[in-house]
């Protein structure tokens, strides 16, 4: 059997029900549907995704990224993007998988490879989302970490082995700077990475173009500039999408529209509910009465 047949195999083994399923292992998603899709606006964290069956296109400002499992996509930070399932089936149903990026352990890598004079080079104006092609040693990383979902002894004794062999290979690949990137202290790294993960971090405060501005010590025209030429959006509409993707996953978990508006950082309930319907075609309140996937 290929590897391609036992990825396949060892993500279907999984389940059978669409959507997005957590596993065991922290920071590995397993994803699975029988039938295309509609674009969808979702958030892709740092993560390396690879896809065992059917293909996906990723849509973010005047950028698309699409990729199958002849490739595999590597999103080196937090971005607002629109997703679409382009080709699955019911007998031949997409299933993919997406593995957190662990800072700390990449970081660690990193250190090493340079105490070896073997870093990956550019990339620091990059985009950050590219696809790349699947080598045969991280498709043999993914299945083998997939098995340690059957044994708790082998998910804790190896998955962490198996995790830093899936980012060492990511790292020495045509795009390891991505990876590299990731990790926001290291020289090489995207300017606009520390700026994104200070929006993470401060979302649901009052966030405006001058404080956001005094972090990255920059002028506002210039932030502007430089975190447009890399997520494809301004800070500030970048803010307003983040804090609505994180609202739809709190009403989701059950927590009430109205204090979720508050809790992300809207002082009006009205205007987010404007804003949340725009961008998901609902109102909060149709998304808090609905099941979680």
């Amino acid at each position: 059997m290929g590897l391609d047949s036992e990825l396949v195999q060892a993500i279907a083994a999984q389940g059978k029900a669409d959507g997005a399923c957590p596993t065991a292992v922290n920071g590995l998603m397993l994803y699975r549907s029988g039938s295309v899709s509609a674009r969808m606006p979702a958030v892709y964290e740092p993560s390396i995704c690879v896809i065992a069956q059917g293909r996906k296109r990723i849509f973010y400002g005047e950028h698309t990224c699409s990729y199958d499992q002849h490739n595999y996509l590597i999103s080196s930070l937090t971005l607002p993007v629109d997703v679409q399932v382009v080709d699955a089936t019911e007998d031949r149903p997409y299933l993919g998988l997406s593995l957190a990026v662990d800072r700390d352990l990449v970081g660690q890598l990193l250190q090493e490879m340079e105490a070896l004079g073997s870093l990956p080079s550019g990339g620091a104006a990059a985009p950050i989302i590219s696809a790349t092609v699947v080598t045969e040693r991280l498709q043999q990383s993914l299945v083998q970490l997939l098995g340690t979902l059957a044994d708790p002894v082998d998910r804790q004794v190896l998955g962490p082995v198996l995790q830093r062999q899936i980012y060492y290979e990511v790292l020495k690949g045509p795009y390891g700077y991505l990876l590299r990137n990731c990790v926001t202290s290291h020289a090489g790294a995207n300017r606009i990475a520390p700026v994104v993960h200070f929006i993470e971090a401060h979302f649901h405060e009052s966030l405006d173009i001058d404080s956001i501005s005094r972090f990255a010590g920059m002028s506002a025209s210039s932030l502007h500039e430089h975190f447009k030429q890399v997520t494809s959006m301004s800070p500030m509409q970048f803010v307003k999408n983040l804090r609505l993707h994180r609202a739809r996953a709190m009403l989701l978990g059950g927590n009430q529209a109205s204090d979720t508006s508050y809790r992300v950082g809207y002082s009006s309930p009205s205007q987010f509910s404007r804003e949340f319907k725009r961008l998901f075609g609902e109102l909060p309140r149709d998304v808090q009465a609905r099941p979680a996937p």
